[in-house]
């Protein structure tokens, strides 16, 4: 269940792993979901309604629900400390448009988001304390 990513013409895939994220609407719920890292855009799969059961269900819920990728276009992506309740080791990706993604393990979600890019010409250029920014 869950569309399928598709890449638009002249997008090339940097990385493709799956990574912890935290998702839910009003609770949010740490799961594995597969995190593409493109030239252009960086995307998520959510997992919706299915992500409090996710990891509980384990391997069977794994196979059969894959989510709806999620799109942050890297030109203006910020990247921060989050903090979703008492937690504070979390990776924030902001969009321009509001929407954000919160990426479990603070510095090596960092480490993996900057590799990434720097490894493909991409930078991350410091903002403030904690916060970069994508420069295309």
């Amino acid at each position: 269940m869950g569309k399928k990513f598709e890449l638009n013409p002249g997008e090339s895939v940097l990385v493709d792993n799956k990574r912890s994220t935290l998702q839910g609407k009003k609770i949010k719920f740490p799961v594995y979901s597969r995190c593409i890292l493109t030239d252009r855009r960086f995307v998520y799969f959510d997992l919706g309604k299915m992500a409090p059961f996710h990891m509980q269900l384990g391997i069977l819920i794994m196979l059969l629900v894959k989510g709806n990728p999620v799109s942050f276009p890297l030109e203006g992506l910020k990247a921060s400390r989050g903090k979703y309740a008492k937690n504070k080791k979390l990776l924030e990706l902001k969009a321009i448009d509001g929407s954000v993604v919160l990426l479990s393990g603070f510095e090596k979600s960092l480490e993996w988001f900057r590799d990434s890019l720097l490894s493909n010409g991409i930078g991350l250029s410091q903002i403030g304390d904690e916060e970069w920014q994508v420069t295309v």
